[in-house]
């Protein structure tokens, strides 16, 4: 079907942005302020949603060892304080500005992987329009 590649990236671009106005409405509007405890209810939700979706057979999990568990611990405490973070950020900011910095952080740090993996250098004119 023609359709579906569009229709699947329309939805992901729907449920995004309606995620983030329902977060800046509870954090803003209804000056929740305790943006932990909403972290982990939307935690609890996604994994939630995540369980269901391999009971049904939608996705494979696999069961990791315990060493495989614990290298992805700095990660997840990383992902914790970023997620804090942006959701101080967009408590305070408005949308249009903390989609514009949250846009130019992932630019920033696809530059730095691109130099530290030294991929491109800096005089691949690619690299140079992507700062521009």
């Amino acid at each position: 079907m023609y359709f579906r590649g569009p229709a699947v990236g329309l939805t992901f671009c729907c449920f995004y942005l309606s995620s983030y106005f329902t977060n800046k409405y509870v954090l803003s509007i209804l000056k929740f302020t305790y943006p932990t405890l909403f972290q982990g209810w939307q935690t609890l939700v996604g994994g939630l949603i995540l369980h269901i979706c391999w009971k049904v057979g939608w996705l494979e999990i696999n069961y990791n060892s315990r060493s495989d568990v614990v290298v992805w611990l700095p990660g997840c405490a990383l992902f914790v304080g970023i997620i804090y973070a942006g959701s101080r950020a967009l408590s305070r900011l408005s949308i249009p500005v903390f989609f514009t910095l949250h846009n130019a952080a992932e630019v920033v740090s696809y530059g730095f992987q691109r130099l530290l993996f030294r991929e491109v250098g800096l005089d691949d004119p690619g690299t140079l329009t992507m700062f521009i």
